[in-house]
């Protein structure tokens, strides 16, 4: 885990968690417990878009038959939603800028910039985006997605 030592977990703290990050909890993957560990007794901050790539990510795993009925889908969102989130508006030119200069989603520029502006740790299992987020002076936290 990188930068986890220098966060002191006794502290209520604000973390910035990417639409990676959730799913791994909400879907049980092998990630979701070191994001439960991690967002213990922490806010949960995420920039207003997260609840359309949830949506995205599920119907991405739908046709890729990871989730093989509606049923399944249906509860996967009824988790989300129950999941308390600061939802954090951006400027869409900040939020430009980070995916022109490092050639990246918008999704992902969101993140980043929700990290950058509020000066929060940002949670993510994205190697693209850990990498880009260091070089942009964002502690990152959790690991490398298996």
């Amino acid at each position: 885990m990188d930068n986890i030592n220098s966060v002191d977990k006794c502290k209520v703290m604000e973390i910035v968690l990417d639409a990676c990050a959730i799913i791994a909890v909400i879907a049980d993957e092998p990630e979701g417990m070191e994001v439960i560990n991690i967002t213990q007794n922490s806010i949960i901050v995420s920039p207003n878009v997260i609840s359309f790539e949830i949506v995205n990510s599920l119907t991405r795993m739908m046709k890729k038959g990871i989730i093989d009925n509606k049923e399944k889908m249906m509860d996967l969102i009824k988790s989300f939603q129950q999941i308390p989130l600061q939802l954090v508006e951006n400027d869409l030119e900040n939020v430009l800028e980070i995916a022109w200069k490092y050639k990246i989603y918008a999704y992902d520029a969101f993140y980043l910039e929700t990290a950058r502006k509020l000066k929060l740790p940002l949670l993510t299992f994205d190697n693209g985006m850990r990498k880009i987020g260091k070089e942009m002076g964002i502690t990152i936290l959790g690991g490398q997605k298996c």
